[in-house]
C-alpha cells in the first residue's frame, strides 16, 4: 500500500488522497459517491489522486485506504 491519507474538511465531508493505483481503480469501480477533485502529476504521469467523500462513508473510506482520519 502506498501513501494514503484521510482528513475532514467540514462536518459533512472528508478528503482522501492516495497514490495507490489499485485503490484508485477500486474507488472508480465501486464507490461512485467518492468525487475525484484533483490529480497530482510529475513528469506527465499521475502520481496521486484526491477524492471528496461524504462523511456517512467514513467507515468505508477508512477500510479501503487502511488509515484513520487525520486530526
Amino acid at each position: 500500500m502506498k501513501n494514503n491519507e484521510i482528513w475532514r474538511v467540514s462536518p459533512g465531508w472528508l478528503m482522501a488522497y492516495t497514490e495507490d493505483k489499485e485503490t484508485t481503480q477500486k474507488i472508480q469501480r465501486s464507490y461512485q459517491d467518492f468525487i475525484r477533485v484533483a490529480e497530482y502529476a510529475k513528469d506527465g504521469e499521475i502520481i496521486g489522486i484526491q477524492f471528496k467523500i461524504p462523511s456517512a462513508r467514513k467507515r468505508s473510506a477508512i477500510h479501503l485506504l487502511g488509515v484513520n482520519v487525520s486530526k
